[in-house]
């Protein structure tokens, strides 16, 4: 989604030689400012029949969203967390069906250096808020001119010497000074950038972060499903997600091989599984074939219950993505920024927040100038200035799948070990432990 830049020049520079035109291919969670183009393959709010999953906006993500005059709105529909309680995925004949761990509480210092909170809002409701404020009238004090068409799927893209232009399925073509690719790990312009750039073909990610290019065993899937709050708070067994201290939280259960996530106003319960004999979508908007009870395995009570009462989910197999030779075409009018970019596995913490910084960066870079001869310079600018930070974060949360479904054995001993001694000595489990391995897993973790 097209978003004005952050706090833009109120006037136009020296070089100013008229307005610069962008087309964003992707209504996703990036920016731009001048005039923008939108051009987004599906519905409006992904279509009457998409399922409705939930993105996790941490600090960094969140005060962002708040110096865009967005904090109110954001709070009214979305969960802030407190912290996690955790849980074993498989309580292994733990009486009562639950073997629990403990709390984890996010540090409060933490959430004051970061300026935020980590919050979980639906995917829908988010594009929704950016939308209408990116649109609305009093978003033209930004001087960007904002136009999203929807039901557009770009199938190519041309340049040559200032100017770059799409076409549409339709045969439509659009015109602009510079192309920004937001459609994603699997969209349009990544696939054009690794065409032009030779890049190798995507893998699959096994539990250890290690890239598997068949896709073959060591694969993990991710599902996604929601069980509204009128049946959860009923339940005999779910309902306790709704009673203190779980409300505030996100219940986490850790398992060889498999973990699960899950809470909002209505539980929006994620699930890794391994990737054995799963007829997966690869779809955020189309129903997996295999509900998801059928993939649950041994589990926590609270997990066999959930995955009882939902409904239709959606089933993505992690891939550890190649890396980009390069997020700017060879003519420079061309980049790629978030999932485009820098594609971050389903479900993660930062996947959303990382995107919604790309956004500002670019959209304060793109205030500095209305030059087009100076469009290739910035978008490299962007590519330099954003990718260590990204790619260090990218790193994190594939670390955090493997440490979520690390398979059982010595280091998943010391993991659980850990975290019970946090717990058993009145602190939080998420605090560092004092053994070097576990702490830099932490520190990565921890990455805001």
């Amino acid at each position: 989604m097209t978003f004005p830049a952050l706090n833009p020049s109120s006037t136009a520079p020296a070089e100013t030689k008229g307005r610069l035109k962008f087309i964003v291919v992707g209504a996703s969670i990036a920016a731009s400012g001048h005039s923008v183009l939108v051009l987004e393959e599906s519905q409006i709010g992904g279509g009457p029949d998409s399922i409705n999953g939930a993105a996790r906006v941490p600090p960094n993500g969140f005060k962002i969203l708040s110096a865009w005059g967005l904090e109110t709105e954001i709070r009214d529909n979305a969960v802030v967390g407190d912290g996690h309680t955790v849980y074993k995925y498989d309580p292994k004949g733990k009486e009562g069906g639950r073997d629990y761990i403990g709390i984890g509480l996010w540090d409060p210092q933490l959430l004051v250096d970061a300026r935020g909170a980590f919050l979980q809002i639906r995917h829908k409701e988010l594009l929704r808020i950016l939308y209408d404020k990116a649109v609305s009238p009093s978003s033209s004090s930004s001087k960007a001119i904002v136009t999203v068409l929807f039901d557009s799927e770009v199938t190519s893209i041309e340049c040559e010497g200032e100017k770059c232009s799409v076409t549409l399925r339709t045969g439509e073509t659009h015109e602009a000074d510079g192309i920004i690719g937001a459609d994603g790990a699997s969209g349009f312009v990544r696939r054009w950038l690794m065409d032009e750039n030779a890049d190798a073909s995507e893998g699959t990610v096994d539990v250890e972060g290690d890239a598997e290019t068949d896709g073959a065993e060591g694969g993990i899937v991710a599902y996604m499903t929601a069980i509204p709050k009128s049946v959860a708070s009923e339940h005999e067994v779910l309902k306790e997600l709704y009673q203190h201290p779980q409300r505030s939280m996100v219940a986490t259960w850790l398992g060889d091989r498999r973990g699960a996530k899950g809470k909002d106003r209505d539980v929006l319960l994620w699930l890794y599984a391994p990737d054995e004999n799963i007829c997966c979508s690869d779809s955020w908007t189309r129903p997996a074939e295999n509900h998801i009870k059928e993939v649950m395995g041994t589990c926590d009570i609270m997990l066999q219950s959930l995955a009882e009462q939902a409904g239709a989910s959606t089933c993505v197999r992690i891939r550890k993505h190649v890396e980009l030779k390069s997020w700017v075409s060879k003519s420079g009018r061309v980049l790629a920024v978030g999932d485009a970019a820098h594609a971050f596995p389903p479900m993660s913490l930062h996947s959303c927040s990382v995107a919604i910084e790309d956004g500002a960066f670019i959209g304060r870079l793109f205030s500095h100038t209305q030059d087009v001869a100076r469009i290739p310079e910035f978008f490299h600018a962007f590519e330099d200035c954003r990718k260590p930070r990204a790619s260090y974060i990218l790193q994190a949360e594939h670390k955090n799948i493997a440490f979520i479904c690390m398979p059982d054995g010595p280091k998943q001993v010391e993991r659980d070990a850990s975290l019970r001694a946090n717990h058993a000595a009145g602190r939080s489990v998420l605090d560092a432990p004092r053994d070097e391995d576990m702490h830099k897993i932490w520190e990565d973790l921890s990455v805001v």
